[in-house]
C-alpha cells in the first residue's frame, strides 16, 4: 500500500510537471509568436506608411523628389528613388523600414515596399485637351467663328480609349466612352445628354504637358543628330510629304517647285525623327515605318507657321487594327494647328482614316472651315489626339433633336500599343502614374 502511493505520487509529480513545463513552453512559444507578429506588422506598416508619402511627392509635385528618411511609429524608414535602365522614362520607388526590435535570433525587423512609376505618354490618350472650349485660329492667324465657345460632343461622337479635359466635357445626346472618362470638372449635360461612361468616370483630376520651348528643343535636336531637319528659316517654304510604304516623297514647297525627290524614309530620318522649322507639314499616304514628324513656327514671319496639313489617308501599310504586332508607327506633332484639309469632293458617306497619333501644342486637331463645309463624312482617327483646346470637326443643330449640319463626325479608338510604347522621341509629361505596387 505504501509503495503504491509512492508511485501514484511519483507518477502525478511527473504528469503534473511534464504539463506546467509544457504550458511554460506554449506561453513563451505563444509570446515569441506575438512578438514575431508585432514586429513583422509594425515594420510592415512603417514600410507601406512611408511609400505612400514618397508616392505622392512623386506624384503631386513640380519638382522631383529627393530620396529622404523618416522615424515613424517606433521605428526608421528610407525612401530612394531611382531611374530603371530599361525604361528611361520609368522610375522606382523604393521603402526600406527597420525597427530596433529583434527577432528570437537578434536580427531587427526589415521590410520593403516597392512602386513602379513613368511619365504619362500623351500617345495613350484617345482624346485629351486643357479645355473643351473651340479655339479655331485660321492658318492667316484670324479666329473662327465660334472661338471659345464650349466644344460639345453629342451622338454619333466615340471615344474608345481613355480621355481626359483638365478642363469639363459637354455633352449631349449620346456620345460613347468606352474606357475611363476623366476632368478636373464635372461633366456638363446638354438638354438630351445621356452618354455612356462604358470604363466609368472620374473628376478632380489634371495631367501637366511640357512646354513649347521643350517641345520643340527635344524634337529639333533629335531630328538635327539622328533624323530629318527642314530648316525654312530662310525661304519659309512649305514642306509637303507623301508616304509609299518604305519611301516617301518630299517636296518644297508642296508643287516641288523647289524641291522633288524620292527616298527611303530610314535614309532622310535614320532616328524616325523628321521636323519642319519656320514652316507648315502637308502628310498623306501609306507608311511603313516608325516614325514621328513635327511642325513649328516662330516669330515674325513664321508667327502663324507650324502646322500641319492632313491632305488624305494616313494609314499604316501593315494595320494596327486588330494587329498590334505592326510595327509601322507613326506621331504627329505640331506646334500650332492640325488641319485635315478642305476637299470639295467628300460627301456624307465620306470616310478619311487617320492612323496616328497626334499632338497639338498651342492649337488643335480641326478641319479646315468646318462651319462653311457641307456634310463630309466620317472621320476613323485609330491612335488620339492631345491638344489645347477641343478641335471641332462640324456643326450641329442641338436640337432636339439633334441634327448634324457642317463637316465631319468622327470616332476615336486608341492603339492598344501605345498603352506600352510611342512613336520616336513623343511628347511625354513631367507627370508620374503608377504601373505596379509590391508590399514584401
Amino acid at each position: 500500500m505504501g509503495r503504491s502511493s509512492i508511485i501514484y505520487v511519483v507518477g502525478l509529480t511527473l504528469i503534473v510537471g511534464l504539463v506546467l513545463n509544457n504550458i511554460t513552453r506554449n506561453s513563451v512559444s505563444s509570446m515569441d509568436t506575438y512578438s514575431m507578429y508585432y514586429g513583422s506588422t509594425q515594420v510592415h506598416n512603417i514600410a507601406v506608411s512611408v511609400a505612400n508619402v514618397g508616392t505622392q511627392y512623386l506624384l503631386n509635385y513640380s519638382a522631383f523628389p529627393s530620396n529622404f528618411g523618416a522615424d515613424f511609429f517606433g521605428g526608421h524608414d528610407s525612401v530612394i528613388y531611382f531611374n530603371n535602365t530599361p525604361q528611361p522614362l520609368w522610375v522606382t520607388l523604393r521603402s526600406v523600414a527597420w525597427t530596433n526590435m529583434t527577432d528570437q535570433n537578434g536580427v531587427p525587423f526589415r521590410d520593403t515596399v516597392e512602386g513602379v512609376f513613368k511619365h504619362v505618354q500623351f500617345a495613350k490618350f484617345s482624346w485629351f485637351t486643357e479645355t473643351e472650349t473651340n479655339g479655331y485660329v485660321g492658318p492667316d492667324g484670324t479666329n473662327g467663328p465660334f472661338k471659345g465657345q464650349d466644344d460639345w460632343k453629342i451622338t454619333g461622337d466615340s471615344v474608345y480609349g481613355p480621355a481626359h479635359t483638365n478642363g469639363r466635357f459637354h455633352l449631349d445626346g449620346t456620345p460613347y466612352f468606352d474606357q475611363k472618362l476623366t476632368a478636373a470638372l464635372a461633366a456638363q449635360l446638354g438638354p438630351s445628354g445621356n452618354p455612356t461612361y462604358n470604363g466609368g468616370y472620374e473628376w478632380g483630376v489634371l495631367a501637366k504637358r511640357p512646354s513649347m520651348a521643350n517641345l520643340q528643343t527635344n524634337l529639333t535636336s533629335a531630328a538635327t543628330l539622328g533624323g530629318g531637319l527642314f530648316d525654312e528659316t530662310s525661304g519659309m517654304n512649305d514642306v509637303a510629304l507623301t508616304f509609299m510604304n518604305d519611301q516617301v516623297r518630299v517636296q518644297i514647297p508642296p508643287n516641288g517647285s523647289v524641291r522633288d525627290t524620292t527616298m527611303a524614309i530610314s535614309a532622310l530620318a535614320p532616328n524616325g525623327v523628321i521636323v519642319v522649322k519656320n514652316a507648315d507639314l502637308r502628310i498623306k499616304g501609306t507608311y511603313n515605318a516608325d516614325l514621328t514628324v513635327a511642325a513649328f513656327g516662330n516669330s515674325g514671319a513664321a508667327t502663324n507657321k507650324g502646322n500641319v496639313w492632313i491632305d488624305g489617308d494616313v494609314v499604316a501599310k501593315t494595320s494596327p487594327v486588330g494587329n498590334p504586332a505592326s510595327t509601322d508607327m507613326l506621331g504627329v506633332v505640331a506646334g500650332r494647328m492640325a488641319y485635315i484639309t478642305e476637299n470639295a469632293t467628300r460627301n456624307a458617306s465620306s470616310v478619311l482614316n487617320i492612323q496616328a497619333t497626334v499632338y497639338c501644342q498651342t492649337g488643335e486637331l480641326t478641319a479646315e472651315n468646318f462651319w462653311n463645309i457641307p456634310p463630309s463624312g466620317r472621320v476613323n482617327l485609330f491612335g488620339g489626339v492631345t491638344q489645347t483646346t477641343a478641335g471641332s470637326l462640324g456643326l450641329f443643330n442641338p436640337g432636339p433633336p439633334l441634327q448634324f449640319l457642317n463637316g465631319f463626325s468622327y470616332s476615336i479608338k486608341n492603339d492598344p500599343r501605345f498603352d506600352h510604347q510611342q512613336p520616336p522621341y513623343f511628347p511625354y509629361s513631367d507627370s508620374f502614374e503608377m504601373v505596379s505596387w509590391w508590399e514584401n
